[in-house]
């Protein structure tokens, strides 16, 4: 079976909600993807954000094999080893005090929604503000969170209660608060709507504005949680941290679990049937997310990803001034990292990243406004030197 042959089958079957690249992958190695065909490629995508390790990480794949052998699935109503192991190393190395364990970055984002609505329901409290630009998943409720139309079209009425505040502006946030707030609900940098970093001065003052107004402050890391920013948690860099956050992606390394994290006092608004997860924290997805921890927890790693960070941010600086034509900047923090396009680059950013692909590299266009690199934590000098490499020549080819 090659690429064509898996093509051919998938598109007779699959609805048509992904605009997928010509390739079946079939195996993957470290920072490596392989397709039917045989073809290489350099994946500086990670699945968007999720295989931070890489592709079949061997403490990962260990975990995975023997926890299979062992125990796949006991419903929620049973205790297991790895869930529990998993929600102590997230309370012990974040802010928070208790987890709920669910299956995607969406499903985390609706605990924290509904902790936020039954914790402040009795001061007839209901109303989430969120920023523009936002992508927080693509439930009803996550979309009506989204502060980005283009996800809202065609689903309309969406479920009410979200109101959206401009991107970097407090005052907006605060000209929204009014008696039926509960919750003020933020990406510490958003990735989808093109790489942009909150400053801390502006989490500040969302933290401020929630604090003056008794609001909680949920901060959704599913996508900068885990390692990707630098540091296990982006909110540990920031200076600010929130009442709930909400993690998925690079969780357990490519297994699906989400996860959303608060302290005792709020997460006492969830009692026995308001809110549940069959598969949540399942106990093989749960065993993949304990090694993920431990490894990333290790003495040196995060010194190690931050060096190759600021290496890379270099190597893309230097495509962003030698081609001014398509790059005006560089922005992002650890390894989810943007160059910035002007509006000629914003013209020619889907055949930037086709030509990247047809060359053995992965990665994408993020919102319309820059290409978006989010390689494996563990990526090489020699690999970023590679990409770099390619990204001028293709700069150079559509100049």
């Amino acid at each position: 079976m090659n690429n064509s042959d898996w093509i051919t089958r998938g598109e007779a079957v699959f609805a048509g909600t992904y605009s997928r690249f010509p390739a079946a992958i079939v195996r993957g190695e470290g920072c490596r993807l392989w397709d039917a065909d045989g073809k290489e490629y350099l994946d500086f995508l990670s699945g968007i954000a999720v295989c931070s390790l890489g592709h079949c990480h061997p403490a990962v794949t260990e975990a995975v094999c023997t926890q299979a052998k062992k125990l796949l699935h006991v419903s929620n109503l049973f205790y297991t080893e790895p869930q529990t192991e998993l929600a102590e190393l997230l309370t012990q190395y974040s802010f928070a005090e208790r987890v709920f364990m669910c299956n995607s970055g969406a499903e985390a984002n609706e605990a924290a929604i509904k902790l936020a609505r039954i914790y402040s329901s009795s001061a007839g409290r209901y109303e989430v503000i969120s920023l523009s630009g936002s992508f927080h998943g693509r439930t009803l409720a996550t979309v009506a969170a989204t502060g980005q139309p283009k996800f809202h079209k065609g689903f309309e009425p969406l479920p009410s209660g979200f109101v959206h505040a401009g991107f970097g502006e407090p005052e907006a946030i605060e000209k929204l608060i009014n008696d039926k707030t509960c919750a003020v609900l933020c990406e510490p940098l958003q990735g989808e709507s093109g790489v942009r970093p909150l400053s801390g001065e502006y989490l500040q003052a969302i933290r401020s504005l929630c604090d003056r107004h008794g609001l909680l402050l949920i901060f959704d890391e599913v996508q900068t949680g885990i390692g990707r920013t630098g540091s296990l948690f982006a909110y540990e860099q920031c200076g600010v941290v929130p009442d709930i956050m909400t993690l998925a992606k690079a969780l357990a390394n490519g297994l699906p679990i989400g996860a959303m994290l608060t302290r005792t006092k709020i997460a006492a608004a969830f009692t026995p049937g308001t809110h549940a997860s069959t598969f949540g924290g399942n106990p093989v997805a749960a065993a993949a997310g304990v090694a993920v921890l431990k490894t990333m927890l290790a003495e040196g790693f995060f010194a190690d990803v931050q060096e190759r960070s600021t290496y890379f941010i270099q190597r893309l600086e230097e495509i962003a001034q030698k081609f001014p034509l398509f790059c005006s900047g560089v922005r992002g923090r650890g390894m989810l990292l943007g160059v910035v396009l002007t509006d000629h680059g914003i013209a020619q950013g889907t055949a930037i990243v086709q030509r990247m692909f047809e060359r053995g590299i992965l990665m994408n266009f993020a919102g319309m406004q820059a290409l978006r690199f989010i390689p494996p934590l563990i990526v090489s000098k020699e690999e970023i030197n590679r990409v770099i490499e390619e990204l001028g020549q293709v700069l150079a080819e559509l100049g």
